[in-house]
């Protein structure tokens, strides 16, 4: 692997340009530490009782979307976000992954799973709330744990 930096003032912005053969686990795994660097000191607003709150991301446990509402849970709270699913999967946090329509999970944040009925799995909170992983989310949830997957 070869690394060039380099410097232009005339940029308005950092681009970073990754020129390879195929995208393999390293390609990805690079991927990943630039976005997480990039999300560092991002916060995410929250609103509860009319008062707006800026959350750090590793507070979250998990956002959910219920009525065209997207909420965002902790271990003791709930605020409301205006953001919606796709933008906080977007949102460069890369510790966070949809593992249902509805639900986008901060996997820092799990106790424990267990697989379900009919490919689900059960995720455990840290605060023991309990959440599913649909069939469909399973296999990569996996996979980003590190445990595998067919």
């Amino acid at each position: 692997m070869e690394i060039k930096l380099i410097e232009n003032p005339k940029l308005s912005k950092t681009i970073i340009t990754i020129e390879c053969k195929e995208t393999d686990e390293k390609i990805l795994h690079i991927i990943h530490l630039i976005k997480s660097a990039d999300a560092k000191g991002k916060k995410i607003v929250g609103i509860k009782d009319d008062e707006t709150y800026c959350l750090e991301p590793d507070e979250i446990l998990y956002f959910e979307s219920v009525d065209r509402k997207t909420f965002c849970y902790t271990e003791k709270s709930v605020f409301e976000t205006d953001l919606k699913l796709y933008e906080l999967e977007e949102f460069a946090y890369t510790d966070f992954m949809r593992i249902s329509k509805s639900t986008v999970v901060n996997l820092n944040r799990i106790k424990s799973i267990r697989p379900d009925f009919g490919g689900k799995i059960l995720a455990t909170m840290e605060n023991s709330e309990k959440i599913y992983v649909s069939r469909q989310y399973a296999n990569e949830f996996k996979n980003k744990l590190g445990i595998g997957g067919k």
